[in-house]
Protein backbone atom coordinates (compact mmCIF):
# COMPACT_ATOMS: atom_id res chain seq x y z
CA UNK A 1 0.00 0.00 0.00
CA UNK A 2 1.35 3.43 -0.91
CA UNK A 3 2.15 5.88 1.86
CA UNK A 4 -0.50 8.54 2.47
CA UNK A 5 0.23 12.22 1.85
CA UNK A 6 0.16 14.30 5.04
CA UNK A 7 -0.14 18.08 5.20
CA UNK A 8 3.11 19.64 6.40
CA UNK A 9 3.07 23.45 6.23
CA UNK A 10 1.75 26.20 3.98
CA UNK A 11 4.08 28.84 2.57
CA UNK A 12 2.24 32.18 2.28
CA UNK A 13 2.80 34.89 -0.33
CA UNK A 14 2.18 38.60 -0.78
CA UNK A 15 -0.39 39.81 -3.31
CA UNK A 16 0.76 39.29 -6.92
CA UNK A 17 4.19 38.04 -5.76
CA UNK A 18 6.03 34.75 -6.06
CA UNK A 19 9.12 35.58 -4.02
CA UNK A 20 9.40 33.93 -0.61
CA UNK A 21 8.95 36.34 2.27
CA UNK A 22 11.72 36.41 4.90
CA UNK A 23 9.07 35.41 7.48
CA UNK A 24 8.40 32.19 5.52
CA UNK A 25 12.07 31.21 5.15
CA UNK A 26 12.16 29.12 8.39
CA UNK A 27 9.44 26.91 6.86
CA UNK A 28 11.68 26.31 3.82
CA UNK A 29 14.52 25.30 6.15
CA UNK A 30 12.18 22.92 8.01
CA UNK A 31 11.10 21.25 4.76
CA UNK A 32 14.70 20.81 3.57
CA UNK A 33 15.72 19.43 6.97
CA UNK A 34 12.78 17.01 6.91
CA UNK A 35 13.97 15.68 3.54
CA UNK A 36 17.55 15.34 4.80
CA UNK A 37 16.45 13.52 7.97
CA UNK A 38 14.00 11.24 6.15
CA UNK A 39 15.80 9.87 3.07
CA UNK A 40 12.78 7.80 1.96
CA UNK A 41 10.31 10.70 2.19
CA UNK A 42 9.08 12.80 -0.68
CA UNK A 43 7.19 16.08 -0.71
CA UNK A 44 4.48 17.50 -2.94
CA UNK A 45 4.01 21.22 -3.47
CA UNK A 46 0.69 22.64 -4.69
CA UNK A 47 0.57 26.33 -5.62
CA UNK A 48 -2.50 28.56 -5.30
CA UNK A 49 -3.58 32.17 -5.87
CA UNK A 50 -6.40 34.29 -4.51
CA UNK A 51 -9.36 34.89 -6.88
CA UNK A 52 -8.30 38.37 -8.01
CA UNK A 53 -6.96 38.23 -11.56
CA UNK A 54 -7.88 36.03 -14.52
CA UNK A 55 -7.83 32.24 -14.31
CA UNK A 56 -4.87 32.11 -16.73
CA UNK A 57 -2.89 34.72 -14.81
CA UNK A 58 -3.57 33.04 -11.47
CA UNK A 59 -2.51 29.66 -12.79
CA UNK A 60 0.80 31.12 -13.98
CA UNK A 61 1.27 32.95 -10.67
CA UNK A 62 0.68 29.74 -8.72
CA UNK A 63 3.21 27.97 -10.99
CA UNK A 64 5.80 30.67 -10.20
CA UNK A 65 5.08 30.31 -6.49
CA UNK A 66 5.46 26.55 -6.46
CA UNK A 67 8.68 26.78 -8.48
CA UNK A 68 10.04 29.39 -6.04
CA UNK A 69 9.36 27.06 -3.09
CA UNK A 70 10.91 24.07 -4.86
CA UNK A 71 14.02 26.08 -5.81
CA UNK A 72 14.35 27.37 -2.24
CA UNK A 73 14.04 23.87 -0.73
CA UNK A 74 16.66 22.55 -3.17
CA UNK A 75 18.95 25.51 -2.37
CA UNK A 76 18.56 24.65 1.34
CA UNK A 77 19.73 21.09 0.66
CA UNK A 78 16.53 19.24 -0.27
CA UNK A 79 16.75 16.56 -2.98
CA UNK A 80 14.93 17.86 -6.07
CA UNK A 81 14.24 14.27 -7.19
CA UNK A 82 11.94 13.81 -4.19
CA UNK A 83 9.84 16.93 -4.82
CA UNK A 84 6.64 16.85 -6.89
CA UNK A 85 4.96 20.07 -7.94
CA UNK A 86 1.59 21.20 -9.18
CA UNK A 87 -0.29 24.45 -9.65
CA UNK A 88 -4.00 25.04 -9.10
CA UNK A 89 -4.40 28.78 -9.62
CA UNK A 90 -7.51 29.98 -7.81
CA UNK A 91 -9.08 26.49 -7.56
CA UNK A 92 -9.80 25.03 -4.13
CA UNK A 93 -9.91 28.23 -2.07
CA UNK A 94 -9.64 27.78 1.70
CA UNK A 95 -11.79 30.86 2.25
CA UNK A 96 -14.53 32.52 0.19
CA UNK A 97 -14.90 35.90 1.90
CA UNK A 98 -13.70 39.01 0.07
CA UNK A 99 -11.32 40.11 2.84
CA UNK A 100 -7.55 40.52 2.91
CA UNK A 101 -7.30 37.82 5.61
CA UNK A 102 -9.18 35.42 3.37
CA UNK A 103 -7.16 36.36 0.28
CA UNK A 104 -3.97 35.77 2.28
CA UNK A 105 -5.06 32.24 3.14
CA UNK A 106 -5.48 31.51 -0.58
CA UNK A 107 -2.05 32.92 -1.59
CA UNK A 108 -0.16 29.79 -0.65
CA UNK A 109 1.87 26.78 -1.55
CA UNK A 110 0.63 23.75 0.34
CA UNK A 111 3.30 21.26 1.34
CA UNK A 112 2.56 17.55 1.77
CA UNK A 113 4.92 14.76 2.84
CA UNK A 114 4.91 10.99 2.58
Amino acid sequence: MAAKWTSFRNILFDFDKSNIRPSEQPKITDIANFLKQNPQAEIALEGYADPRGTNTYNLRLSERRVKAVKDAVVAAGGDQNRIRIGAKGEKDPVCNEKTEECYQADRRVEVFVR
